[in-house]
């Protein structure tokens, strides 16, 4: 289902954790993914602001809120997951918008 996007997955809560995560990963081989439920808490510009500075692969998780998941593939985030998804989705959008969250690792699992 996460074909598209690089393994491991990495949850990152802030941009200091990012950064962290950049300075003792190359290459970049790996998505980062927000806490669960993480863009309805802290919305999409957040979201935009975190992952910023760096050209990494992202997923924001959305709950059940398929608003602002459609909202965030518009905006550019490169994956969403949203719990409750009824609508028709483009076809670009297919490969990009998930019902689960994949297995993640924190930050500290991702550093050892």
């Amino acid at each position: 289902m996460f074909a598209l996007f690089p393994s491991p997955f990495i949850c990152i809560s802030s941009q200091k954790a990012l950064t962290a995560l950049i300075d003792h990963t190359t290459p970049y081989e790996f998505t980062i993914i927000s806490p669960p439920h993480a863009g309805c808490s802290f919305g999409i510009p957040w979201w935009q602001e975190v992952i910023r500075p760096y050209n990494v692969t992202s997923i924001l998780d959305c709950g059940a809120s398929t608003a602002l998941a459609l909202e965030a593939l518009e905006r550019g985030i490169d994956g969403v997951v949203c719990r409750d998804m009824r609508s028709v989705l483009p076809k670009e959008w297919e490969k990009r918008l998930f019902p689960y969250r994949p297995s993640t690792l924190t930050l500290g699992q991702a550093l050892r």
